[in-house]
């Protein structure tokens, strides 16, 4: 029996056996074949991995001024090729936009087409490849297919706000006092080389203010970002520190939050090494406040008096025919300018997203200029051999309003550093230039607009003493037309090359667009077009007319010099520390970033 049980044992083994050689060597080829084909799609995953890194360089927001499909795609390809991509199977580049939504707080991938290139942050590599399941045995094929999109961008800050060097007789001093409410405010040359040189980190703030990021910070108010402001500069015991704890009390503060002094475009995630310049910010607050303060349409009133300005010192000095000169500004703010961080490509609208401006702002400028009785006299007394005598009347008031547009600019190229011993990035802007124009009158309170006004004003009364008419009196009066043009030297460039990314100690690069942003490059024609002192009477004596006809000159060059230094040394450098520069908008760099870059595997399109 058990001999019998052997053979039978035997006889299935010899039918079994076959069978399960089979199957182990069949499991043997699957399993290795099963390994290929995920060697091969890791091998893919590599090479779309590498070419959609390579090809993001070509994207708008990476790949600098001139950015083309075929570049992106030969840059995809030859990477790819680096990573063992041997040309089988299809290669698709696919431009677009990697972003978060509200929707989805992950990344998704969002395809541009062609046409629309300005709008692409990234790039989507995909590769698909037919491959036998197994090399051995013919049971048909699979579609590999992988993908990765990869997101290359540079965010930069960008201040459209000017200079505050030179600005003269304290007129920044004198609009910090007028939003806070002290006229006698002033800021010293020691807090204005302290506001141009003093940044604020990022990182700092965020943890003084308790926000997770920036795009959280501007919902806070403003008043808050002051007094962390303060603290992170020193307190308001240093010179900074108090200019800044003093601008809380400005008007209209308590009404506005950080984003009236800055934009974080798309909610763009500004790094915490990031830094900004106080200088911007007191700049942005002052404007916004004074745009409170001038709302509806009423001005806001800055005094210069002669005793405390160096300018109108010399001026009185040097025109022997001025005795005083006094000067009062007007302000009215239609937009004041902000700090803007964002990257440099389209929306969906075609629209750049990183967009900028200086003030929009009109000043009215009323100079009184009083003439010198001594000067005046002597030539009177020299002409009529003592028989007439002067009495001064009224100051002559020149009457100026500075219209300036707020020049606009986008930021529209980023040229991305590729590594190594290169960590510059160039910058491209399509600028508009900021508009200025003067005229001769007054801003209406009321409604903001121009109406024109000639210098007018009676300004001798004379005494004619005569032995046949007796004693009888007449008057002399300016009536004058006056054209006024200030422009700036210098054409503004549209790129800044090689802007370092690292900023060492906390310490960025500022790189200005204007090359002719000191208001020492700006300069005033002033021109009379037309001049009459005789307050249009007829039937003068000759002898009035022929001093009148004396004092024309004399008139000329002082209303002609006047307006012209008052303009190039007090409403130019305005300007300039209001970041409103004549023909020339004063726009810099405060920062730059350059994201690293962000890849993700087998990402899907969304629409």
């Amino acid at each position: 029996m058990r001999i019998k049980g052997v053979r039978q044992q035997r006889g299935v083994l010899i039918f079994i056996t076959p069978v399960l050689v089979t199957a182990i060597v069949l499991m043997t080829v699957l399993a290795t074949d099963g390994a290929r084909l995920l060697v091969l799609q890791s091998e893919m995953q590599n090479q779309v991995n590498t070419a959609a890194s390579a090809a993001a360089d070509g994207a708008q927001a990476c790949g600098g001024a001139d950015i083309a499909m075929s570049t992106m795609s030969a840059r995809a390809l030859a990477a790819a090729q680096t990573a063992g991509y041997d040309g089988e199977g299809t290669l698709e580049v696919l431009p677009g936009v990697l972003e978060s939504t509200e929707e989805n707080t992950d990344l998704v991938f969002r395809s541009v087409p062609e046409t629309a290139l300005v709008r692409s942050n990234g790039v989507r590599v995909s590769m698909t490849r037919e491959e036998p399941i197994s090399r051995l045995i013919p049971i048909g094929s699979i579609t590999l297919e992988t993908s990765a999109a990869v997101r290359k961008e540079v965010n930069a800050t960008i201040s459209a706000a000017g200079s505050a060097a030179d600005v003269e007789g304290g007129l920044l001093g004198e609009l910090v006092g007028a939003v806070i409410g002290d006229p006698s405010y002033s800021v010293s040359p020691t807090q204005l080389d302290s506001l141009e040189n003093t940044l604020v980190n990022v990182g700092d703030l965020l943890s003084q203010m308790g926000v997770a990021s920036v795009a959280d910070l501007v919902d806070e108010p403003l008043v808050d970002l002051l007094t962390g402001v303060t603290s992170l500069v020193g307190g308001a015991a240093l010179p900074v520190g108090g200019l800044v704890d003093d601008l809380t009390n400005a008007a209209g503060i308590g009404g506005l939050y950080v984003s009236d002094v800055l934009t974080v475009v798309e909610g763009a995630d500004v790094p915490a090494n990031a830094s900004f310049p106080v200088y911007d910010l007191v700049i942005s607050t002052v404007m916004n406040s004074a745009r409170v303060l001038s709302d509806p349409g009423s001005l806001l009133v800055l005094n210069l008096q002669t005793s405390e300005s160096a300018l109108l010192q010399g001026l009185t000095s040097s025109i022997d025919e001025l005795a005083d000169l006094d000067v009062a500004l007007g302000l009215h703010v239609a937009e004041p300018p902000k700090l803007v961080y964002g990257p440099a490509r389209q929306n969906s609208e075609g629209e750049w997203v990183t967009q900028f401006q200086s003030a929009d702002i009109g000043l009215e400028v009323l100079i009184s200029a009083g003439l010198s009785e001594s000067t005046i006299n002597s030539l009177i007394s020299t002409l009529s051999l003592g028989l007439i005598d002067l009495n001064l009347l009224d100051d002559i008031e020149i009457p100026l309003v500075v219209q300036a547009g707020g020049g606009r600019g986008s930021f529209v190229s980023a040229d991305c550093a590729r590594g190594g011993n290169d960590n510059d990035v160039s910058l491209g802007f399509d600028l508009v230039d900021t508009a200025v124009d003067v005229e001769t009158g007054t801003i209406d309170p009321v409604s903001g607009t121009v109406t024109p006004e000639d210098v007018h004003a009676e300004i001798l009364e004379l005494t004619i003493n005569t032995i046949l008419l007796g004693t009888y009196t007449e008057q002399l009066c300016v009536d004058a037309g006056l054209a006024v043009d200030l422009y700036g030297e210098s054409a503004l460039p549209s790129v800044i090359d090689n802007y370092p990314l690292e900023c060492v100690d906390g310490d960025c690069a500022r790189q200005s667009l204007a090359s002719g942003n000191s208001a020492d490059n700006f300069n005033a024609d002033v021109d009379i077009t037309s001049l009459d002192l005789t307050c249009g009477q007829s039937g003068l004596t000759a002898g009035v007319l022929s001093i009148a006809s004396a004092l024309v000159n004399p008139i000329t060059i002082l209303l002609e010099d006047v307006a012209n230094d008052v303009v190039e040394g007090v409403v130019a450098p305005l300007l300039s520390a209001l970041g409103v520069n004549p023909g020339n908008m004063s726009v810099t760099v405060v920062n730059a970033n350059q994201n690293a870059a962000q890849l993700i595997e087998n990402v899907s399109i969304v629409n």
